[in-house]
């Protein structure tokens, strides 16, 4: 095993705290500024640390703006688009994996080719198949849509861990007489935790920081997302920085609690295919 020298270490680590440094201070920035009054956005010199922090902002924004209701509507929307994307995914991956018939894998090349066509391509026959059955200003506009372009990827990474489950597995439970739906529910699933946490947390993400199609399907100000609620209110409050920074910290958070949630999950499945092979 190569070890790098005490040189060669230090360089790394420095490039990397470099890099870390960058990437942390917009971050911290917009952290602060959520903090600060009015006049201490523009101070000079500019405080990384406010003088007078204050919590005004984000009591305002939270009462006074509609930041509940656009954050009970992401909420809900990429809640509902993870449970229907997750659970269907994992029905179609474990039968793409487990089950040989005629066509499976031209259909799941099929189905991941779909991965590469941008969406602004398919954004108009999308919304004039919603508008036809009336899913615009609903939330489930924006659940069925979102949850069906993004299935391939969960369908993807399901498909690869039930493919990895030895077939001892199945071939106990038959010989237990355990039928397709109760192995699939109480033998294979718990056994891709995972794969289920990663399929989760890229979904909610996707879903939540979505900001084009919430933007096409929804007209009321009242049905709006959090981050079309985000583009509003910089287009509303103008030079009010501390208000929006605030709008954008509480953005934010649930992206960072469903990531701290399921990490280790999220981390096993990480490290667990780069170990293969």
């Amino acid at each position: 095993m190569k070890v790098f020298g005490l040189g060669t270490r230090t360089v790394v680590l420095a490039v990397l705290t470099a890099g870390a440094a960058l990437a942390l201070a917009p971050v911290l920035w917009l952290l602060s500024t959520s903090f600060k009054g009015r006049g201490d956005v523009f101070a000079v010199p500019p405080e990384l640390v406010p003088a007078s922090p204050t919590l005004d902002n984000y009591a305002y924004v939270w009462n006074q703006a509609d930041v509940q209701r656009y954050f009970v509507n992401s909420l809900l929307a990429s809640a509902g688009t993870v449970l229907l994307n997750v659970s269907v995914a994992a029905l179609l991956g474990f039968a793409l994996a487990r089950f040989a018939f005629r066509g499976r894998k031209l259909l799941f090349l099929l189905g991941i080719s779909t991965m590469v066509v941008p969406f602004p391509a398919i954004m108009l026959p999308l919304f004039v198949a919603a508008k036809e059955m009336g899913l615009t200003d609903h939330l489930l506009g924006i659940v069925l849509p979102t949850a069906a372009v993004n299935m391939w990827l969960s369908v993807y990474i399901l498909r690869e861990a039930f493919a990895g489950l030895p077939d001892e597995l199945e071939e106990a439970a038959r010989i237990d007489g355990c039928a397709p739906p109760r192995m699939f529910l109480q033998v294979m699933l718990p056994l891709v935790k995972a794969p289920l946490a990663t399929s989760a947390i890229l979904v909610f993400t996707l879903t939540w920081s979505d900001f084009l199609w919430p933007l096409v399907i929804m007209q009321d100000h009242g049905n709006f997302t959090i981050s079309v609620g985000l583009q509003y209110f910089m287009s509303t409050l103008t030079s009010n920085w501390h208000h929006i920074a605030a709008v954008a910290v509480i953005a934010s958070l649930p992206v960072v609690v469903i990531f701290l949630l399921l990490q280790r999950y999220f981390f096993t499945d990480v490290l667990s295919g780069a170990t293969k092979g």
